[in-house]
């Protein structure tokens, strides 16, 4: 079986790390696979992991009539038996107009439910029924990478027959958990963490305002900021305003993600939507407990108690609190960060998620006939 996978990010964000993930794992073994893939930090971790790549325009751009075009082109040059694209209309387009069979995978939620009522989505109303529609017509299954999103799927009209939910799953292998009490152990200072493009999606100024209240009654604490994106500089300019220098640290673009993870005691989210997040699986891989918002399909992985605190987004304080709760007892957060890695073996191995994503694929083939 022969699949082309379509991806047009070119930085490494959640799509990109889930596509990595997948294409790593036994179950692809025996799949001829070919990535559709435009230059960029992405392209570059896909040709180090040794697939077949072919380099196409349409940086970070879901459609446009010459990408279509030439999509179709790469196809009748590649042949595949099925397509299966990350976000890419373009992808959907060519394939249904060649009469290839497609699956797509749906990243994130569109309707964004937020403690205020709505926050604005990503795409008007318009251009969310296009996408819809484009969902029916130009696919043979979708994917959903939660039970949210597969709840948004359903309710936007797709047969269930047409909706598979596959939740994401990492490669647990290079993540070793530590033991954090015993790293606490005589020394105040805790460590809290994140890592995430840089984008309004992930609201990183209710991080540091919530920080600015962590460190007003634990001078102890660091923040760490891993990630590049559009707001960069505006955070930069809001830790300046804060006056949270010495306790917010920016690092840029994390290359080892599970080094970076293993400096942290508590990892922190506070994003205003989710589909369900690479970042919290790779730290709950970790074994680290975690303080989120309770958004997308964030509550599947994090139990509310468990292994770790769920609030509620746009709320600085008590995203504040939940982190105090967990840096001023370490034994708690020690529990938590165990019980994460426990939910992590048990639900969200990558092995289960790539086994699952070929399973829809020979269902697609075999209704296609």
């Amino acid at each position: 079986m022969r699949v082309l996978h379509i991806i047009t990010d070119t930085n490494i964000g959640g799509a990109g790390r889930y596509l990595l993930n997948l294409l790593a794992q036994p179950a692809f073994d025996d799949i001829d696979v070919v990535v559709a893939c435009p230059d960029g930090d992405l392209a570059e971790r896909i040709d180090n992991a040794g697939l077949t790549r072919i380099n196409i325009s349409g940086r970070d751009t879901s459609f446009s009539v010459p990408l279509t075009f030439e999509l179709m082109k790469v196809m009748r040059k590649v042949r595949p038996c099925l397509v299966h694209t990350h976000s890419s209309l373009s992808g959907r387009i060519a394939a249904r107009v060649l009469g290839i069979p497609v699956v797509y995978t749906k990243h994130n939620l569109v309707r964004i439910p937020s403690a205020g009522g709505k926050i604005p989505p990503p795409a008007g109303p318009i251009k969310q029924r296009l996408n819809r529609m484009a969902a029916k017509m130009l696919a043979d299954a979708a994917i959903a990478v939660s039970r949210g999103v597969y709840d948004e799927l359903i309710e936007s009209g797709l047969d269930e027959s047409m909706v598979h939910c596959v939740q994401n799953g990492i490669d647990l292998g290079p993540y070793k958990p530590v033991d954090l009490a015993k790293k606490r152990a005589g020394s105040d200072t805790v460590v809290i963490g994140t890592v995430a493009r840089l984008h309004p999606q992930k609201a990183l100024e209710v991080m540091l305002d919530a920080a600015k209240l962590v460190v007003a009654s634990l001078p102890a604490a660091r923040f760490v900021i891993g990630g590049t994106g559009p707001m960069e500089q505006l955070l930069k300019e809001r830790i300046a305003e804060l006056r949270l220098e010495p306790y917010v640290k920016m690092v840029g673009f994390v290359e080892d993600v599970p080094g970076f993870l293993s400096g942290l005691d508590i990892y922190a989210l506070s994003s205003d939507y989710e589909g369900l997040p690479l970042a919290v699986l790779e730290a709950m891989a970790a074994g680290l407990p975690i303080a989120s918002t309770a958004v997308g399909g964030v509550p599947e992985a994090v139990i509310d108690g468990e292994n770790g605190f769920l609030v509620p987004p746009r709320n600085s304080r008590l995203l504040a609190q939940a982190i105090v709760r967990l840096a001023v007892d370490p034994e708690l957060a020690a529990r938590m960060g165990a019980q994460s890695r426990k939910r992590m073996e048990e639900l969200f191995d990558a092995k289960i998620m790539a086994r699952k994503t070929v399973e829809v694929y020979h269902k697609v083939l075999k209704h296609r006939g």
